[in-house]
């Protein structure tokens, strides 16, 4: 896909993201739909100086907004009544987009100081007698003023189809007048005309989740869409997506509503499911109160069909409650993400020093530990993660155990509540159980037969291919002085793993190394990574 592709595409799919989650009302028949061009699927309408006036918005930084505007054209933006701003096809196989606006300001602006911004950059030239002025270099933005109260600025290509349109009868013209553009803030999408870029960029999309691949179809069903904000009575944000009949509309209807399901699922899940397992009184009193915001605004979603458009009143109120409550669903999965990060990177080290610690057996005794300490008569009695204390600095926890009992004999078991550190993950807070479990099974590292343990010398795939302990589902903590690991089952080589943190598991190698093992892994991959002498030509998943 080129650049140009990407960002269209990327600019179109914004619009249908913001609408996957607005009554259709009266014409704005007082719009100025002159500038508009043929070529155009896209605009946004702004009511720039009603917007940053607005009491709802006192709080927000309307003076370094207005600055943006002086900066970066040399006008006030707070002076401007409407800007319609524009997505353009014409400058697609030169490699980009087109992008335009249109400013009509409430009073005439400074052309000096517009010149004085914009002319360095732009160079004069002329369409149909007028006279505009041009950007000198690919990618910049050139302008054009009819008069002292409008303005129009865009890239090269898109400005001078700009000043040259006459007027046009296009489906986003239709759009924008069959809209209410005297709301706050229109966005509209002709869907239909960008569809085979949408859905070239669908086709290059990795394998999703079962769940979400049925959304694929809703770029199919959707001939276009609008998402309006309006200030002017307290804060609603409303959505229409449209279909080519009723009977499109009804299966985009079902899907918004499912979307919705899944959303209260992924909130009761992922967001509220990891603070609730923890052992904190703040996480689940944080889990307690996102549930109760974050499912009063999904359940406050209004989901109304009419006749081939569905309208979504995504929310009704106060603007800072609707800024609490963006603010809520940005921060609280940006803090789930930093919270599981900082566990999955005190997990990566607890696994490489697991592995160092291997590796310190080997060096001592030429092999590296077995499956479990083991009776006269062969039985196992104690793990190999009792075996490794030396090497992780517990010796003397080490010479504490009766290496000639199992590992719930009166004496032993007193033991578990002191587990080191290393062996306590920080996504199950556990004391005395671990998920740090061995690979056991036929022709793994921890095979039962290998009384002994292996040697480098034995590991026939090499010690960088082969995985010898993982990150079990918590279902499957054991306690750590237990002779018990995970069991592999060739036919299911997933069973008990990828439930302990989101997308994954970390797997230690026999090297040392700690890699993170996607869920989506081929099947087959596994199965030779958990073996050490398959013969298997394999890459290590990225």
């Amino acid at each position: 896909m080129t650049r140009a592709h990407s960002m269209l595409v990327a600019s179109c799919l914004a619009f249908l993201a913001l609408a996957a989650l607005a009554p259709t009302v009266r014409a704005s028949e007082d719009l100025d739909l002159s500038y508009i061009t043929a070529d155009a699927v896209a605009a946004v309408v702004l009511h720039p100086k009603d917007i940053l006036a607005s009491p709802q918005l006192e709080m927000l930084p309307t003076e370094v907004i207005g600055a943006v505007g002086v900066d970066y054209l040399g006008v006030d933006l707070a002076e401007v009544d409407v800007a319609i701003g524009i997505l353009g096809m014409a400058e697609l196989a030169g490699g980009q987009p087109g992008l335009g606006a249109v400013l009509h300001f409430a009073k005439p602006y400074d052309s000096k100081a517009v010149q004085a911004k914009l002319g360095p950059t732009t160079v004069e030239a002329k369409v149909d007698d007028k006279t505009y002025y041009k950007p000198k270099n690919r990618g910049g933005f050139g302008y054009y003023a009819p008069d002292d109260k409008t303005l129009v600025v865009g890239t090269e290509i898109q400005l001078r189809s700009m000043v040259a349109a006459r007027d046009v009868d296009s489906q986003l013209i239709k759009l924008l007048k069959q809209v209410d553009t005297h709301r706050s803030a229109v966005a509209v999408l002709d869907v239909a005309s960008v569809r085979p870029f949408i859905n070239l960029a669908l086709s290059q999309l990795p394998q999703l989740p079962d769940p979400l691949n049925e959304f694929l179809e809703l770029p199919q069903l959707i001939e276009w869409l609008s998402l309006s904000i309006d200030l002017r009575e307290g804060f609603a944000i409303d959505v229409t997506l449209a279909g080519a009949d009723a009977v499109a509309a009804e299966e985009i209807k079902e899907l918004v509503e499912r979307a919705r399901t899944l959303a209260k699922q992924f909130v009761e899940t992922q967001l509220i499911g990891q603070l609730s397992t923890s052992d904190s009184a703040i996480d689940g009193a944080m889990a307690k109160y996102l549930r109760r915001v974050m499912f009063k605004l999904l359940d406050a979603v209004e989901i109304k069909q009419q006749d081939a458009e569905v309208q979504i009143a995504l929310f009704r109120g106060d603007f800072m409650e609707a800024v609490g409550a963006v603010g809520l669903a940005v921060v609280m999965p940006t803090l789930q993400t930093a919270r599981e990060a900082a566990r999955r990177a005190q997990s990566t080290n607890n696994l490489r020093q697991i592995g160092l610690a291997m590796h310190n057996h080997h060096d001592a005794f030429k092999r590296f530990p077995p499956p479990a300490i083991r009776s006269k008569d062969n039985k196992p009695l104690l793990s190999w993660r009792v075996k490794i204390l030396p090497f992780v600095e517990e010796m003397e926890l080490y010479k504490e155990f009766h290496l000639d009992e199992p590992w719930d004999s009166e004496h032993n078991k007193k033991l578990i509540e002191r587990m080191p550190d290393l062996y306590a993950s920080p996504n199950v807070p556990d004391e005395g159980r671990t998920v740090y479990l061995g690979i056991a099974g036929a022709g793994t590292f921890f095979d039962p037969k290998l009384k002994d343990g292996l040697s480098i010398r034995q590991m026939i795939d090499g010690t960088s291919k082969t995985a010898i302990v993982v990150e079990a589902d918590p279902e499957r903590a054991v306690e750590w002085i237990k002779p018990d690991d995970w069991d592999y089952d060739p036919d299911n080589p997933m069973a008990g793993l990828g439930h302990l943190r989101p997308g994954g598991f970390n797997a230690l190698f026999a090297d040392g190394s700690v890699h993170f093992i996607s869920n989506a892994v081929d099947p087959a991959v596994l199965r030779a990574l958990f073996s050490y002498a398959g013969r298997e030509v394999v890459q290590l998943p990225q």
